[in-house]
């Protein structure tokens, strides 16, 4: 997603030139005659010397999994042995402390500080993309579900986070930096369900699930079974979200480009299509279910 993102960003630049490593190819979807396009896996250590060679920066963004430190080392010792590279890595501006994956980030963001290299920390909030398309699919339902309660949260839009790193992957002066990229709004689920209400013209209840019900409605209706997988990828962030972890807004993206951030509702008039689709018959069925579940935790 980031480095997607980056990439299209970059794309067509005239006095860039992209090298952008890739597990497959397939997903990969910013082309461009500026772009060149490699295979490497930063699980094999040994496929990052080739892409590593001539760069002059590096964006260094990994999944969310207990093996992105080790992906982060691997990343930053291709990088040392392959001469003085500033890299600008993906961390993160909402707090995890206690949480299942702070032990490897912080030793993959440990590895990269002592280094010896130069390098700066793009650490956004929760990304809309990622956070309102995995809700979306309940829309035309008439209903989001969390586990968010009052917690308040910056969403910041991808494409900002690329604009804010294009900035640092081209410019001078960001050495040594944690950039904090935010939205420029703090809101609540119940705060956003009203804003998507709003685009499609028709209501979206948010209903605030207890952790555990949360969890089983996932692992139930989703492709994530494994717990350990559901709480890394989901659970603890949303569990940051509730207690207040998250609760971070700053003017850091207008800082660094002189842009405005971009706002929910602009978000929305982009992407309403994820919104958009009207419920068939079966789905008015099903949402009147869900409504009759899950009623006592209704929000609004």
């Amino acid at each position: 997603m980031f480095g997607n993102g980056l990439a299209r960003e970059l794309a067509g630049a005239p006095d860039v030139q992209v090298r952008a490593m890739v597990r497959d190819r397939s997903k990969f979807t910013a082309e461009a005659p500026n772009i060149e396009v490699v295979e490497g896996d930063m699980d094999r250590p040994e496929s990052l010397v080739e892409p590593m060679q001539g760069v002059t920066n590096v964006f260094l963004a990994a999944p969310i999994s207990d093996q992105i430190g080790p992906r982060y080392k691997n990343v930053v010792e291709a990088a040392k042995n392959s001469g003085q590279p500033h890299i600008a890595a993906i961390h993160g501006a909402v707090n995890h402390k206690g949480d299942a994956l702070e032990e490897t980030f912080d030793a993959g963001i440990e590895a990269l500080k002592s280094s010896g290299l130069p390098w700066t920390l793009i650490s956004p909030t929760s990304v809309m993309e990622t956070t309102l398309t995995k809700t979306s699919a309940t829309a035309p339902l008439g209903c989001m579900l969390s586990m968010t309660g009052d917690g308040k949260n910056a969403l910041v839009a991808n494409r900002d986070v690329a604009i804010a790193t294009r900035v640092v992957v081209t410019g001078s002066g960001h050495d040594g930096k944690d950039y904090r990229i935010t939205g420029p709004q703090l809101l609540d689920m119940e705060q956003i369900c009203a804003a998507i209400s709003k685009q499609v013209g028709r209501t979206i209840t948010y209903y605030d699930l207890p952790e555990d019900e949360f969890a089983a409605m996932m692992q139930k209706n989703t492709e994530i079974k494994d717990p350990v997988v559901l709480e890394q990828m989901v659970i603890m962030h949303l569990r940051a979200w509730k207690e207040g972890r998250a609760e971070v807004i700053t003017d850091t993206f207008s800082e660094l480009t002189g842009q405005a951030g971009t706002t929910l509702e602009a978000w929305l008039e982009t992407n309403h299509q994820l919104f958009d689709a009207k419920p068939s018959i079966g789905q008015r069925a099903t949402g009147a279910l869900l409504h009759g579940k899950y009623a006592k935790y209704a929000k609004r």
